[in-house]
């Protein structure tokens, strides 16, 4: 067997035109490419529990309807996922999605303080994206955007200390690993894979398909590095994770081919 990234493609639903439940499997709706949904698909595929996902089709026939349908869209928005045979549950906002995996599969912590904890590192790993997305969907990696990136959100610890930069900078992750704070198994939290290890490895990964942020990552951040590659080895059973047409290079192009908004890839 090969790591998470490895293995075959998921089902896709063939239940209705906008596939929102199946009488087997869970469902998961989002745009053709990695974006808020990846993680999700990093969870399901650790705990080799299949799912269907919806066909990019349909979901451009959901993206014309969501802004105007609060029922199943609420806050108008993908990813939607919908668990349980017959919907009963059925969520959306991606934090909420990951939380109810989390604790579903037991990937929150042992207790309240490690759910806490890893409560921290996915507010964390949010706004990071943010600052990601700034530079790679609104800046278009423009060499100022990406030079003024590597120099503040990729500061090394003592730069980012003194920065002026609001909120984390990935040497915050490096400092979680590298001191094992709270860990000494080599994960972020506990003794083993949580939540938390699977939004950090997506959001390592986005940075590694970005040519320009993929060598400055490397030099820097050696304990981010090695976490990746420990994820990237974990045994998921085959089941196949990366979003579909859009894996290794999260950017405009990509989604631009399917046809969907640029806020989805990131």
């Amino acid at each position: 067997m090969g790591g998470i990234h490895r293995g075959a493609a998921p089902h896709i639903a063939e239940d209705g035109s906008f596939a929102a439940s199946t009488s087997k499997l869970p469902v998961l709706q989002y745009f053709p490419c990695r974006g808020r949904a990846e993680p999700i698909r990093l969870v399901l595929s650790y705990v080799r529990q299949p799912w269907f996902e919806t066909p990019p089709a349909s979901v451009r026939d959901i993206y014309l309807i969501m802004h105007k349908e609060f029922d199943g869209y609420p806050f108008r928005q993908l990813p939607r996922f919908i668990d349980e045979v017959h919907g009963d549950v059925d969520l959306v906002q991606s934090g909420a999605i990951l939380r109810h995996l989390g604790k579903k599969y037991d990937l929150y912590g042992k207790d309240i303080i490690q759910a806490g904890r890893v409560d921290m590192v996915l507010e964390a790993v949010s706004e990071l994206r943010a600052k990601l997305r700034e530079v790679v969907v609104v800046r278009q990696l423009e060499g100022s955007a990406v030079q003024q990136y590597i120099d503040t959100v990729m500061a090394p610890a003592e730069k980012l200390k003194v920065s002026s930069m609001q909120g984390p900078g990935l040497a915050s992750l490096e400092y979680l690993l590298a001191k094992t704070r709270f860990s000494t198994a080599g994960w972020l939290v506990g003794e083993g894979p949580s939540l938390a290890d699977f939004v950090v490895f997506d959001l390592v990964d986005l940075h590694l398909a970005q040519g320009e942020l993929a060598e400055p990552l490397r030099n820097r951040f050696p304990a981010l590095q090695a976490h990746h590659s420990r994820v990237a080895e974990l045994q998921v059973g085959g089941i196949w994770v990366g979003a579909v047409g859009c894996f290794k290079d999260a950017n405009k192009a990509l989604c631009l081919a399917t046809a969907m908004p640029l806020n989805a890839v990131l």
